[in-house]
């Protein structure tokens, strides 16, 4: 239990400020006050729908700060897990075991790459990064004693990240791709193990295909949603989301410090080296700590965890800053759906923490061998500040970057007015962005208006950034898009053409460019019903009396 304290602890330093009421507006991250069940079945469709249970009893945003507290509490614990499981030697000290895997969580919790996906609001796919350490422990072990138990246990892990995150179910199969050559390699004299570690590896993977069938099999058809966005992705996507840096050697030299993520470029949040002019040189500790760590590990026979966890740090980089990954692409199914290739990164964290955990048992265990106390001591303080200074940006709400916020309260009324119109009909927000600053989120979010609003309500797809397609394609929302600009140009009869389409209510926010719709409250059939300090209702009248 001493652990889930530490990493409890540790990630109330980052989220304490956040607990506060309110909701955390992140760019891909917003909670309303109703949790609704999704309405298409994906690989996700457990997780929102536990979430939307929960929130029978527990309010959202009191289940989005347990999220975020879990995201840390479980990276912390699993590469402690992971790192403490690998550690177990009878050369090394005792202490020195534990200091090294706590610092070993401690990084992989907290680090550029886990700061730039929290500022982005990427929670699922920082949720599956949580539980990857669990999973790569679950393998060895299977490895090491192969049997049914493992073997479902493994599988457990397995199901339960593509429940959480797709994308990292790949990184996934990259630990399981490297370990079959090493796998060969080390039982080449023992077939008999091998073939045992073969038969139990296929049982864990014929159980998970299973449990994960309800979205696999719609994905491997291309009949559900995924399919169809990943089959919309094209050159545009990829130069869009490409990892950042003029050229290979810059963008090697960025993902080896766990950065280049596409949104470093966009400088809607501070990075680590903005505030902390030293920067660079805390990274060259970190590459000097975890290249001393795997030394160790060499040299006291964790040569298959090197192999594993160096080889998917290789890859990792390859293809985060190269090319490669969009020649995959083109010859792999779904691979494509890594249009931004920096999310391997997580391999490169996970490897940077098990050799960081094996670095600083070398580095205090010689400190304590010198026996000088002060040189123990500025060792100790320097392993731990490690992670402090790596990322200091993450501290205290991300340096008070992310703060509680609450929905304005006419945006409660006008659903209420909403609920109490008679009949169907659906809504249509504007202004017609899928992202946009709103006075209450403080910063540019996805438009949050169809989880917050209760009767159905329709909001832009467009991405409007470099050119990229948007994520979930939708032929009535590209309709409607081209249907407004013809409005805004006197071309269409917008009442008669949004009746069509079952559109009722039109509602715009006063928010970014909203006075670019002027135009709506002269349009024939469309009559304002209310107005508020942030929010204007249209009623559309032509609405139920086509033929």
């Amino acid at each position: 239990m001493k652990k889930w304290f530490i990493y409890l602890g540790l990630s109330l330093t980052v989220l304490l400020p956040m607990l506060l009421p309110g909701y955390i507006f992140a760019l891909d991250m917003v909670f309303a006050p109703d949790i609704r069940l999704p309405d298409q079945v994906t690989s996700s469709y457990p997780f929102y729908a536990l979430l939307h249970f929960l929130n029978v009893i527990v309010p959202s945003q009191v289940l989005q700060k347990l999220l975020l507290l879990a995201i840390l509490v479980l990276s912390g614990v699993g590469a402690y897990d992971l790192v403490r499981w690998l550690q177990r030697t009878p050369e090394a000290h005792k202490n020195a075991l534990m200091w090294g895997a706590y610092i070993a969580g401690g990084l992989y919790m907290i680090n550029p790459f886990t700061y730039s996906r929290f500022m982005v609001g990427q929670f699922a796919v920082l949720l599956g990064y949580a539980l990857l350490p669990f999973f790569a422990l679950a393998l060895l072990k299977l490895f090491e004693r192969p049997g049914i138990r493992r073997a479902l246990i493994l599988a457990a892990w397995a199901a339960g990240i593509g429940v959480v995150s797709i994308h990292t179910v790949g990184l996934a199969c990259i630990l399981i791709l490297l370990s079959i050559p090493l796998l060969i390699h080390r039982y080449r004299a023992n077939p008999k193990v091998l073939l045992r570690i073969g038969t139990y590896s296929l049982v864990s993977i014929g159980v998970t295909v299973l449990a994960s069938a309800y979205w696999l099999v719609p994905l491997l058809t291309g009949e559900s949603r995924t399919a169809d966005a990943i089959a919309g992705f094209n050159t545009g996507d990829r130069e869009a989301f490409a990892t950042v840096g003029g050229d290979v050697l810059n963008r090697v030299a960025n993902v080896l410090q766990l950065q280049g993520f596409w949104a470093e470029g966009t400088h809607t949040y501070l990075l680590p080296q903005y505030v902390l002019p030293i920067w660079f040189v805390v990274v060259i500790g970190l590459w000097i700590v975890a290249g001393m760590g795997v030394s160790w590990m060499i040299r006291h026979g964790q040569r298959f965890a090197v192999g594993l966890f160096g080889g998917a740090a290789m890859v990792a980089v390859v293809l985060s800053a190269t090319s490669l990954s969009y020649t995959v692409a083109d010859h792999v199914p779904l691979f494509a759906g890594y249009r931004e290739p920096q999310k391997f990164a997580g391999l490169l964290a996970l490897a940077y923490a098990v050799a960081v955990g094996f670095g600083a048992d070398s580095l205090l265990e010689r400190a304590r061998q010198s026996r000088s106390e002060g040189k123990l001591a500025v060792t100790t303080i320097a392993v731990l500040l490690l992670p402090f200074l790596l990322t200091p940006t993450m501290f205290w709400a991300f340096g008070n970057q992310l703060t509680p916020r609450e929905y304005p309260n006419d945006w409660y009324a006008v659903n209420d007015r909403l609920n109490q119109e008679p009949g169907e009909g659906r809504v249509l927000f504007l202004p017609w962005h899928l992202y946009m600053s709103f006075s209450f989120s403080g910063r540019i979010v996805a438009n949050p208006a169809e989880q917050f609003f209760d009767r159905p309500t329709i909001v832009s797809n467009e991405l409007e950034y470099a050119g990229a397609s948007p994520t979930m394609p939708d032929k009535e929302k590209t309709a409607l898009g081209a249907l407004l600009r013809d409005a805004r140009q006197g071309k269409a009869d917008l009442a008669d053409r949004l009746a069509g389409h079952g559109i009722k209510y039109i509602l715009l926010s006063k928010d970014d460019d909203y006075e670019a719709y002027d135009y709506i409250a002269n349009q024939p059939g469309i009559r304002l019903i209310q107005t508020t300090g942030n929010i204007e209702l249209y009623r559309n009248d032509t609405y139920g009396r086509q033929p």
